[in-house]
């Protein structure tokens, strides 16, 4: 990936994270409830998204993965792991605030 890909990549993702905010909020900053610090965090947070998307592309674009049997295999067992361990660990189950 060259560096117009790259940059290519982060302006459709970031005119897509504008465009999904746009559609909750079509009157702008009247209808915007964050202050500045939380409009920082959610800025954070879309570049965060952006960068894995970025190397997403890049890691299925350059890596040479195992066959879709053996990456399957490997998904569910991580998850089953997971699911134990919240099991035997959290036996009350993962609780928000209220």
């Amino acid at each position: 990936m060259n560096l117009f890909e790259a940059a290519l990549l982060a302006v459709v993702s970031v005119i897509a994270v504008v465009a999904v905010i746009a559609l909750r909020f079509p009157r702008g900053r009247a209808e915007w409830p964050l202050d500045a610090r939380q409009s920082a965090w959610l800025l954070v947070s879309g570049l965060t998204a952006v960068i894995v998307f970025v190397l997403l592309y890049v890691a299925t674009r350059d890596v040479r993965w195992p066959d879709a049997v053996t990456v399957t295999f490997g998904a569910v067992s991580l998850l089953l792991a997971l699911l134990a361990g919240v099991a035997l660990f959290l036996p009350q189950g993962l609780r928000a605030r209220p």
